[in-house]
């Protein structure tokens, strides 16, 4: 007789591609044969392994203390097997909380007559969710509970637009052919989370923590950090491949989204933060170009990031203000052109009669707008000018503005008249710097005429040898910086034909009249000479009706 004693390894995951079937044990005196029974459950993808021990005795087991280190031995390795092989065929996923995932699918798998389908569980042991079923010949459909939240490309790779906390769960996908062939892939969503510290707006000069914590699985996985584009090149050489970032001294080049990069199994997941820093955004490298024509002059002032002043101010803000010094008079102290005032309500206080306006500040949508603008622009607005704002414990942040104001000016600066030379020249004065690499275009009046031009870029100075009528108009003079325009100044010209003397005009009109009273009065004097000479008589001649031919002459 041959008798039967099973031990049971219950609710232990099993691949789905498992080939364990029995493993035998044999000794000089006696044969036992060890069998794995393996049943798959074809809901779940798991099954129910059955350990049995056969043996030709009809008695209870040999208390052999060898024969037990045996079975205990190969119960221990069957179980750690059994076990990995479970992990190794659940596909790791990492992804952030409120960002999207992608669980990615093996193209060459997908043949004609397939049906695929997406299933989504809380346990490996199930139960599954249908989330999206696809044919081959291509009918497709999303389970309308999942159909917000889900996106299916054409080779069956699926992607959570929006990951939340219940998704960190597994995803299974089916490759059937018929009801008794199917590949199986289980993958298992994994979360990783970055975490500033502090989480709120960061002030300049102050430090801060990034901490990238990344969720175990069975997988070994590595970070590294993104920056900013403007961080500072110091700072990428330190702290790259570590859970924790340490950034000290923080300042406008540090704020903006920061990125761990955690990988794992040839796959590459992200995490992002966006950290916000209290500094003021970097002044324009260059100056800013004005002129009388493309007047208000802006000045550029505003926080780094989009902080509300409520935050602000929590962070010790004292006050602000503009000012500016001359570059007619650099010498001279700085002159204030506004005041931050923080009660009752946060505004620039703007002294009367400097023309500034300082509206910006209530018309942002954060508040953090500090910029100015002045109405009217003149060549003594060139200068520097300063935005500053002032916090506890010595924390000052300043930006400055250099404004270079264009003009044209023209030699004689007095009347032009016709025929005379007329200079022009475009400038950032008076006593403007050099132009550098700067261009000017010269945009003459669309009736002048001047052949020697050419085309641009052209000299700062224009000559007019012989300026005429036609070359009245407004002149305009365009600064460039390679394919961009700065800025333009705009000049009238009016050029005035030559005038007479007005001597010589009177003489000619005397002259005139002289002539006429002459004439009138010579006629006069004839006249009246005619009028006193005596009548003479007229002669009389005999006229008949049949006159006859005489000789001669005779009186009548």
């Amino acid at each position: 007789m041959w008798n039967l004693k099973r031990l049971d390894l219950t609710e232990m995951p099993v691949p789905v591609t498992s080939s364990i079937t029995s493993v035998k044990i044999s000794s000089a005196s006696q044969a036992d044969i060890l069998a794995l029974e393996r049943h798959q459950s074809t809901s779940t993808g798991t099954g129910r392994v059955h350990l049995s021990i056969h043996t030709n005795r009809t008695g209870s087991l040999r208390k052999d203390k060898m024969y037990a280190v045996w079975v205990a031995a190969l119960l221990l390795l069957t179980a750690v097997r059994l076990t990995s092989g479970a992990k190794e065929t659940v596909v790791v996923v990492y992804a952030q909380l409120g960002q999207p995932a992608q669980f990615l699918t093996d193209p060459s798998q997908l043949k004609d007559g397939f049906y695929r389908r997406w299933y989504f569980a809380e346990k490996f042991s199930g139960p599954y969710e249908e989330m999206f079923f696809r044919h081959s010949l291509g009918q497709s459909q999303i389970t309308p509970s999942w159909k917000d939240w889900i996106q299916v490309s054409d080779d069956d790779s699926l992607t959570l637009k929006n990951v939340n906390d219940s998704n960190f769960a597994y995803f299974k996908y089916e490759l059937k052919e018929k009801q008794d062939k199917s590949i199986d892939s289980v993958y298992k969503l994994h979360k990783v989370t970055l975490t500033p510290n502090p989480s709120s707006a960061v002030l300049y000069g102050q430090s801060l923590t990034l901490t990238c914590d990344v969720q175990t699985s069975q997988v070994s996985t590595t970070i590294t950090w993104i920056r900013p584009k403007t961080a500072d090149e110091a700072r990428k050489t330190r702290g790259s491949g570590g859970k924790i970032l340490p950034i000290e001294k923080v300042s406008w080049r540090d704020e903006g989204v920061w990125t761990c990069s955690v990988h794992y199994d040839r796959r590459t997941s992200n995490a992002t933060t966006t950290v916000r820093v209290v500094d003021l955004s970097p002044a324009p490298s260059e100056p800013v170009y004005t002129s009388a024509s493309t007047a208000p002059l802006g000045l550029p002032c505003s926080l780094v990031s989009p902080v509300e002043w409520k935050e602000v101010r929590s962070k010790g803000l004292q006050g602000g203000n503009w000012s500016y010094v001359p570059a007619s008079d650099p010498r001279a102290g700085p002159r204030v052109l506004a005041t931050l005032s923080l009660e009752p309500t946060l505004q620039w206080t703007i002294p009367a009669g400097s023309k500034m306006d300082g509206s910006a500040l209530q018309k942002a949508p954060q508040g953090n707008n500090l910029s100015l603008s002045k109405k009217e622009v003149t060549a003594q607005d060139r200068g520097t000018y300063t935005c500053a704002l002032s916090f506890g414990k010595g924390v000052h942040l300043m930006r400055a503005i250099k404004v270079e104001v264009l003009q044209v000016l023209v030699l004689p600066n007095s009347k032009m008249f016709e025929g005379q030379r007329v200079n022009l020249t475009c400038t950032l004065g008076p006593g403007g710097g050099d132009l550098g690499d700067l261009e000017v275009k010269w945009v003459p009046p669309k009736a002048a005429s001047l052949p020697s031009l050419g085309p641009p870029p052209h000299p700062a100075s224009l000559s007019i040898p012989k300026a005429s009528v036609g070359h009245s108009g407004t002149w305009k003079c365009e600064l460039w910086r390679k394919d961009t325009r700065l800025t333009y100044a705009s000049l009238p010209l009016k050029i005035e034909r030559v005038p007479v003397d007005v001597w010589l005009w009177v003489g000619i009109a005397s002259t005139g009249l002289i002539i006429i009273l002459l004439i009138f009065i010579g006629r006069s004097l004839v006249k009246r000479f005619r009028q006193r000479r005596p009548p003479r008589r007229k002669t009389r001649f005999c006229c008949c009706n049949n006159p006859k031919p005489q000789k001669g002459f005779y009186r009548t």
